[in-house]
């Protein structure tokens, strides 16, 4: 399931990419070299998690940011704020500040960069990766959508602690 969300997210985004390069210069085409790759993929994967961290310290909590090696992933990036216990609401907006935030700022830099240019290009594919890596966050917010608004959470990096009443 996570996969094909995952999967269905990045064909989305890469939608949305294209239909705003042609709204721009008339082709929905992309020329991607190593570096634009390499830029668009650390730009995901760090911009994501700063996005988390950003949307913590927004709420009042203490992001730390850490790497995984050994997932059932493979190695993967997390920003946690251990310590810090959030609305349900707040939370909502945490988890999902990336999917939403950092994807439209994302297509919005690709939309107004030049053409061609290393940030368009960079832009486009971060948002592909961003918005597509942004499914296991979406899986994690849909949990949290079923308990009550009075429970709090507490981001461990290894998921989430619920404090207070029970699911419904």
């Amino acid at each position: 399931m996570l996969l094909l969300l995952s999967l269905a997210s990045m064909v989305a985004a890469a939608s949305v990419g294209s239909a705003i390069l042609s709204l721009k210069s008339g082709a929905a085409s992309i020329n991607l070299d190593a570096l634009d790759l390499l830029l668009g993929l650390v730009l995901a994967l760090v911009l994501h998690e700063l996005t988390h961290g950003v949307a913590f310290l927004a709420l009042g909590a203490r992001p730390q940011f850490g790497v995984k090696l050994r997932t059932k992933f493979g190695p993967v990036f997390y920003a946690s704020a251990p310590g810090s216990y959030l609305t349900k609401s707040g939370y909502l907006v945490a988890g999902l500040a990336p999917a939403l935030g950092l994807t439209v700022l994302l297509l919005a830099i690709m939309a107004l960069a030049p053409a061609g240019g290393v940030a368009a290009d960079a832009s486009y594919l971060a948002a592909i990766l961003n918005f597509g890596g942004s499914a296991g966050d979406a899986m994690m917010m849909r949990t949290v959508l079923s308990y009550p608004a009075d429970a709090r959470f507490e981001d461990t990096g290894d998921g989430f602690t619920v404090y207070g009443p029970t699911r419904v």
